[in-house]
């Protein structure tokens, strides 16, 4: 009889065991209810409820149906708000980010007597010979729009060096003891891919152009682990702040990435990383051997490929052209890697699966890359490569059709249009500026594009590039018409071409806004098509079930609401992995 018991007693305990584990097992972390949740699946499919569980999309439905599923879960009432996939940057730079927050911020600032001043107050903060480093600076901002010299900043810190990075990053201002440490002086000849400014004397003026901007930096001593932990994490931090649950982090060394892998072990990561490696090098040459690095500590940390550089920036009239610049005729821009050499790293990367991501902005740039890309996947039958071009700003239409054709992903930033449309058209000229910052041209080809901020370029607020994408205007609404357009240029806010305006239809409405996306099409740029750009489709982009939990949560609908009110929406929650990463 006790035998029985016992027995009984056993198979009690069992049932109890299995029906506890399959409770678990059946059973989300968390359902976030009440909400208005955009899938972007196939279907486009809107629901009111999620369920999650161990950082995965675990269910989807109405509130109703998940509410009485998953009676016992944690719940969170979304009270109405707005849910899509989290976003996606698909072109930004963490550690400059993070440098914009620590040094001197130079965005907005209007004068090199407004810098020189930030400058002087920054080195009474320091001792004599530390540096004083500040990012942001664009002339174009300036009344006085010609390149500065050291000679002000010199005056502001005659016993600190200065070094300045524009805005885009492709040109440093330094002072002249930074020229001194540099070993820069009137015999310096220009690197390849570089140009050290010179006065009509010969001497140095203190300003750099791509390449020539690491004479500087390698002089300037690296920061500690704790000061880039530090980095790392004040740029993250505020990035979630926009919603932004995953960045294409472009040109990273190792050292940035073993940091990146710490942070993600002691889970204090708040996004996930697809890293670029800046350059070939030593440790280009480690993941040849080793392969990508894919799906580190719950897929936060990824290796993916190489960022390359095979021209300048339009601001700084590095972008390569095929014919010069209207505004400096004889200048064609910078050349910064042949299209041999590039042809020989996607050689290279095709055979060990690792793409290629190259900035190119100028027509000649973006002709030079897409032939380098073409020889390279003919010699190895290479398909789904999915290598990428970054920025596409200026490129024909020949060469647009060519990119589609090669299945080559264009990686765009939507604001980059708008920051830039002030001058843009001076340094390009009527004919070149349609075939330029065309986001629609290139859409109509590709059939996708990855969309980003570039930041710290441009602010990483992904609503501000959905809102430029849509609309082709600045935050006050213009242009607004070609009348706008020559009242900006009484304010000594625009620039035109010599040949002025030639058809009023190519600001009505916006900066030729034959260009514009949809609002459909913008925000696909920031989820479904950025997931695409690094191989997670199938894991992110869209939210349905089995997925990542990434979620950016709004309290406005942008599929209806009028463009401007864009701007107004306000990011209340940002989810990663399933976790609340940030909250309003």
């Amino acid at each position: 009889m006790k035998s029985i018991i016992v027995v009984l007693k056993f198979f009690i305990f069992l049932s109890l065991v299995l029906a506890f584990n399959s409770c678990g097992k059946n059973m989300p972390d968390k359902i976030f209810i009440n909400g208005k949740i955009y899938s972007l699946d196939d279907k486009n499919s809107i629901y009111e409820a999620v369920a999650v569980k161990d950082g995965l999309i675990f269910d989807l439905g109405t509130n109703e149906k998940i509410l009485k599923k998953y009676s016992d879960a944690e719940k969170i009432d979304l009270n109405g708000a707005v849910v899509f996939p989290g976003f996606i940057d698909s072109h930004g730079h963490i550690i400059g980010y993070g440098d914009n927050l620590l040094q001197i911020d130079l965005v907005g600032t209007e004068s090199q007597k407004e810098i020189a001043e930030l400058v002087r107050k920054k080195a009474q903060e320091l001792k004599e010979g530390e540096w004083i480093l500040g990012v942001g600076w664009d002339q174009n901002d300036w009344e006085d729009k010609s390149w500065p010299d050291h000679k002000i900043l010199d005056e502001a810190a005659p016993d600190n060096p200065v070094a300045l990075t524009r805005i885009d990053g492709h040109a440093l201002w330094v002072n002249k003891k930074a020229l001194e440490l540099a070993g820069i002086t009137k015999n310096t000849p220009n690197p390849a891919g570089g140009e050290i400014k010179k006065d009509k004397n010969g001497n140095p003026t203190g300003l750099l152009i791509d390449n020539a901007m690491n004479l500087v930096y390698k002089v300037i001593p690296p920061p500690d682990e704790e000061d880039l932990i530090k980095t790392v994490l004040v740029s993250t931090e505020n990035l979630v702040k926009y919603g932004i649950t995953s960045v294409h982090d472009m040109g990273v060394s190792e050292r940035t990435i073993e940091i990146y892998k710490k942070l993600a072990d002691e889970g204090r990561l708040p996004l996930r990383i697809h890293a670029y490696i800046d350059g070939a090098g030593e440790t280009w040459n480690k993941y040849l051997k080793e392969g990508k690095l894919t799906g580190y500590a719950n897929n936060f940390v990824n290796v993916d490929g190489i960022k390359l550089f095979v021209d300048g920036a339009m601001g700084s009239r590095g972008a390569l052209m095929t014919e010069p610049y209207q505004d400096d005729p004889g200048n064609l821009g910078l050349l910064l890697l042949s299209e041999n050499e590039i042809y020989k790293i996607a050689r290279d990367a095709l055979s060990k699966g690792l793409q290629v991501a190259t900035h190119a902005i100028g027509d000649s740039g973006n002709y030079l890359v897409l032939n380098a890309y073409e020889r390279a996947f003919n010699e190895l039958k290479t398909e789904n490569h999915r290598f990428r071009i970054e920025h596409v700003q200026v490129i024909k239409p020949e060469d647009a059709k060519r990119l589609a054709k090669l299945g080559v992903v264009p990686s765009m930033q939507p604001v980059h249009a708008t920051s830039d449309m002030p001058w843009a058209e001076a340094r390009l000229g009527p004919v070149r500026v349609k075939w330029s910052y065309a986001l629609r041209m290139v859409l109509n080809e590709s059939k996708m594009i990855a969309g980003g901020s570039d930041f710290p370029v441009e602010n990483p607020s992904v609503l501000e590039g959905i809102y430029a994408a849509v609309t082709r205007q600045d935050k006050n609404g213009r242009p607004k018409n070609a009348d706008d357009v020559l009242q900006l240029i009484k304010e000594k806010k625009w620039v035109l071409s010599k040949e002025g305006i030639k058809d009023p239809k190519n600001f009505e409405g916006g900066w030729y806004p034959d260009q514009k996306l949809t609002i459909d099409e913008a925000i696909k740029c920031f989820t479904k098509w950025a997931a695409y750009s690094v191989f997670e489709e199938n894991k992110k982009g869209t939210i349905e079930i089995g997925k990542w939990a990434d979620f950016t949560i709004l309290d406005k609908d942008l599929y209806n609401i009028n463009p401007e009110e864009i701007l107004k929406t306000n990011v209340i929650m940002t989810i990663v992995n399933g976790k609340i990463v940030y909250k309003k």
